[in-house]
């Protein structure tokens, strides 16, 4: 068998493992669930059970589609944003009230009240978190620790990235990466905040895809059936690495893309939450978005504008539709998703519609619209959801018509973020989707129709699995660097444009979008 990269992907409901190859295609891969224990406010995970469902994972997977040890030639991982507490012995340290999990998730905002005050008191302290400071973010959710959970914190004398402890159970080396919460929680920002924070941020620090160690250590090789000392890529937040596997491709395989074509792109990163990343030369901050940060491409600079709930926000709305329970039955005995089958109903109401909206599906919610924020954190965003248009129709339909009502308020807030980032100075000419929720031909369209860009959709379906396998990549020496290996392992398809004759719909969807948003700020 041709050589292979193994890439690891840490999501919030699964663990997926696939092999990829030196090129960038997604040969096979596995998924594996993960346990997780949420409330309104909560998010908790137990790096135990990750680690199992990554052993567990890899071996089915090297089962299903048996290699030679020799044949995976780099190990590359990416994970959440979630922060995982051990002890002295490099045993975990459970969360208050648990008895199992021992992670902060990424979606955990316990930490409102450090926020706010880091917002009030601080402005500024955490230097590329952007001009405020969000309730998810590792700095505050480690003062809140500090300041409500003593015990905890004195337990917790070791405090580790996921993706950090993910490769130190894979190499028996703790590194750290210039993204690793130890870079941004620093010893002035510690003092400021009389935290103690001394010798609990311990590990190497490596660039993105450096080799750790010795490669891949004798424990973890035995685990995994994989042979010691294969080279191991120091890890990557799961947004940041599906922006590398898709910022940078080209639809030429024999003609690269100039670097600075990132600078007119967004790269969309859909999946339980949703990113919108985007490129500039220059530390371009905008208001409610994270960063800018340094980015691994020399000379740039990349900024998040954030969805905390895009998944979860349209499963919340689907779930709880009274239709619902009928609608999962049908869609389970049809062998498809419960998205598919929504977007099938849609089809049909638009084909039945003699209304003046029957000649799009987008249409069939011009007296249904939703602000999108039933999960909004941020400390300069008090904002939540709402819905207007609601009528006491409990049927199928009824609830498609929701489920495109959602899709549509999320295109909408997004069109909100960028029009901001580009009055912060970015161009955006370009849309380039990953992730689950990419992968809805529906949601898709909405997007390319509101945000009025064309969208680039990548070669590659699975391209999230890319990420790992980029800096495994490197690690191996296969390519001298990240974009070198960005340039030969994405590329994109196809090129969807905007359905022009639906931008005055559009607009006025978006113009009633803002004034749902400056009736509800005005209340506040």
């Amino acid at each position: 068998m041709r050589p292979v990269l193994l890439s690891i992907d840490v999501g919030t409901h699964s663990l997926r493992s696939a092999f990829v190859s030196l090129e960038g295609h997604v040969l096979a891969h596995n998924e594996e669930p993960l346990l997780i224990w949420k409330t309104a406010s909560t998010m908790e995970f137990c790096s135990k059970n990750i680690w199992e469902a990554l052993v567990t994972g890899v071996n089915r997977l090297i089962a299903e589609h048996p290699l030679n040890q020799e044949d995976i030639i780099g190990i590359g991982i990416d994970t959440t944003y979630s922060l995982v507490l051990l002890n002295q012995q490099m045993q975990p340290v459970h969360l208050p009230g648990s008895n199992r999990a021992d992670t902060f998730g990424w979606m955990d905002s316990r930490a409102s009240q450090q926020a706010a005050t880091i917002a009030r008191e601080h402005p500024g302290l955490f230097g590329h978190a952007g001009p405020g400071i969000n309730a998810r973010s590792n700095c505050c959710k480690l003062l809140w620790l500090f300041q409500c959970a003593p015990e905890t914190w004195q337990a917790a004398t070791c405090i580790l990235d996921l993706y950090d402890y993910a490769t130190w159970k894979l190499t028996a080396c703790l590194t750290r990466t210039p993204d690793s919460t130890s870079h941004i929680f620093t010893q002035k920002a510690a003092a400021q905040l009389n935290i103690d924070i001394e010798g609990r941020f311990k590990g190497e620090s490596l660039e993105m895809g450096a080799a750790i160690g010795d490669g891949l250590c004798q424990s973890a090789a035995d685990q995994l059936n994989l042979k010691q000392g294969t080279p191991v890529a120091t890890g990557i937040v799961d947004a940041y690495g599906g922006t590398l596997a898709t910022i940078l491709a080209s639809n030429h395989p024999d003609r690269q893309q100039p670097l600075d074509c990132i600078t007119k792109r967004v790269s969309f990163i859909g999946g339980t939450s949703s990113n919108y990343v985007a490129f500039s030369r220059d530390m371009l901050t905008c208001d409610g978005a994270d960063g800018p940060y340094p980015s691994v491409l020399e000379g740039y600079s990349l900024i998040y504008a954030r969805q905390t709930a895009a998944g979860a926000f349209i499963d919340h709305i689907i779930t709880s539709h009274p239709a619902y329970s009928s609608i999962y039955d049908i869609a389970v005995s049809l062998g498809i998703g419960v998205h598919e089958y929504l977007n099938q109903i849609l089809y049909e109401l638009a084909d039945n519609d003699r209304s003046e909206y029957a000649d799009s599906v987008s249409k069939l919610t011009a007296h249904l619209h939703i602000l999108p924020y039933f999960d909004a954190p941020e400390v300069d965003q008090p904002q939540r959801g709402m819905i207007t248009g609601l009528t006491l129709d409990k049927s199928h339909q009824s609830l498609a018509v929701l489920y495109l009502a959602s899709i549509q308020a999320l295109a909408l807030d997004a069109r909100y973020q960028l029009e901001k980032l580009t009055k912060a100075g970015y161009h955006i000419e370009l849309f380039i989707p990953t992730g689950g929720l990419a992968k809805n031909q529906r949601l898709l369209t909405e997007h390319i129709n509101i945000l009025n860009i064309p969208a680039a959709v990548p070669e590659e379906r699975e391209n999230m699995l890319l990420s790992g396998a980029i800096t495994a990549a490197v690690a191996a020496g296969i390519y001298d660097s990240i974009e070198e290996a960005m340039r030969a392992m994405s590329r994109y398809h196809e090129r969807i444009e905007p359905e022009r004759q639906l931008v005055d719909f559009y607009q006025a969807k978006y113009d009633i979008f803002i004034n749902m948003l400056k009736d509800q700020q005005s209340w506040e």
